[in-house]
Parts: C-alpha cells; structure tokens; sequence
C-alpha cells in the first residue's frame, strides 16, 4: 500500500494542488487520479486546512493591500476565499473511495466549527474567520463536512493524527493550549512504545529545514508547508520488516527507512 501524507496546509492552495500533481494524485482541473479513485494508493491531509498562518497570505486571499482582521470587508474577503477552497478540496476527494482518503481533524479545523470557542492566534495575528461577532457563519454544508473528519487514522500499523500519538494529543479543548500538548515532541521517550504503532506521522508543530523526529526518533513531523514557498510531503512503503519512507519537496528529496 502506498500511502501519500500532506501536512498543514493554512489556506494554502497552490501548493496543495503541487504535491497533489508531484505525487502522481491528479490535479485541480481534472479531478483525482485512477490509481487515487481506485484505492491503491491512500492519501491522508493531517488537517489545519484553514487559517493562513502569515498576513501576506490573507493579503492573497482577501485580495487587499494591507490584510487587517478587523476589517469586516477584508475578513469576509478572506472567509471566502477560504471556503471556495475547502469546496474545491471537496469535490475533488469527491469520487474517491472514503477508504482511500482521510483528512484528519485538526485545532484550527475545529476552532472553524466550534462557535464557543475563542479566536486563535498566530504571532501577531487574531483568526476571526467565523467567529460570532466578527465573521460570517460557516456555511452549514462546510461545517457538517469538517464535523465528520477523524482525529486518526492507522494504516499498515502507521498511525497518523494533527498533533501526536495519545489521544488527548487530538482533543483541542481549552486545556489542549493551556497544557501545551506539544510538549511531547520535545521529551525524551518513546510515546509509542505502549502503543501497536510502528511508526507515527503528525503535523502541527511547524518545523522548516532538516528531518524533524520525535519519541525517540519513531514519530515524523509534517508540518513543513508554513514558510514562503517551501513545501513537504511524503509517501510511505509499509513491509512486513520494515516502512520506507520518502520526503518530498522543495527542501527534500530522500528515502529512509523504520
């Protein structure tokens, strides 16, 4: 089983599109691939597909000079222009089998839905998008959507989720921040060792340049989609004795082994 994984893509397409057509998945303007709609090879987004995470990229996506938040015209540019996209990504997924593509919850995903809870932040930025108050509402078609995303999925005995290994890792409840619960990748222990896992994938915690690992070099960090125009991606090999691993993109091109 091949298994394609793309980490946290904040709102933004055009890469989205790129690794998609680098792995062989198809493209924007001719839907999925065969070998994607078939289920032969699996393909699992490790979520935060809203949110950009830098104010040049709301400049992009609200189409405007100088983005601020709280304007209203610039962040209902920005809501929509994020919407189309989560609409795109949609109907593209659209004929593949469910089996076959997972996109995994993630904290920005689910702060996009969840109305109680407060706007998050990246550095100097406020993510109104949604929010009582500020934004629009999410449309229900998009919200029902995004609702029905899993916090994990396992393949092979590879387990991939937004943040980490443990379950509490994927609850975005107000102690997931106040606790930190990416604390974990900086420990020196092995998280999956209790666990049936061989090997796990998470994304969230940006990371830039470098092989990025975690518990105790048995988890791979994928969130390396964040900065300028660098992007990752990977695919996986899972055997009986062993999973290869292949990093894509702009700063990797390399095969390893687990």
């Amino acid at each position: 089983m091949r298994i394609v994984v793309v980490g946290d893509l904040h709102a933004q397409e055009d890469k989205f599109w790129r690794m998609i057509a680098e792995a062989g998945l198809g493209d924007a303007g001719e839907g999925p691939s065969e070998t994607l709609r078939e289920g032969r090879t699996v393909l699992i987004l490790l979520g935060d597909l809203g949110h950009a995470k830098s104010r040049d990229r709301y400049v992009q996506l609200a189409g405007v000079e100088a983005y601020d938040e709280f304007d209203p015209s610039h962040l209902h540019r920005a809501e929509r222009a994020q919407e189309a996209f989560l609409r795109r990504v949609r109907d593209f997924l659209a004929p593949v089998p469910d089996e076959a593509a997972t996109i995994l919850l993630g904290n920005h995903d689910h702060n996009a839905v969840e109305t109680t809870q407060g706007p998050l932040r990246s550095d100097d930025l406020s993510h109104l998008e949604w929010k009582p108050g500020y934004g629009r509402t999410l449309p229900e078609d998009l919200a029902t959507w995004i609702r029905s995303w899993p916090r994990e999925r396992v393949v092979d005995g590879v387990h991939f989720a937004h943040v980490g290994p443990r379950p509490e890792h994927n609850v975005f409840d107000t102690d997931f921040y106040l606790e930190n619960r990416r604390r974990w990748i900086y420990e020196d222990a092995d998280y999956l060792e209790e666990t049936q896992y061989r090997l796990g994938v998470y994304g969230h915690t940006p990371v830039r340049g470098g092989l990025n690992l975690a518990s105790q070099g048995r988890a791979l960090l994928l969130d390396g989609n964040g900065h300028a125009d660098e992007y990752v991606w990977c695919e996986l090999d899972a055997f009986e004795d062993e999973i290869r691993v292949r990093l894509r993109g702009l700063v990797f091109d390399e095969t390893l082994s687990f």
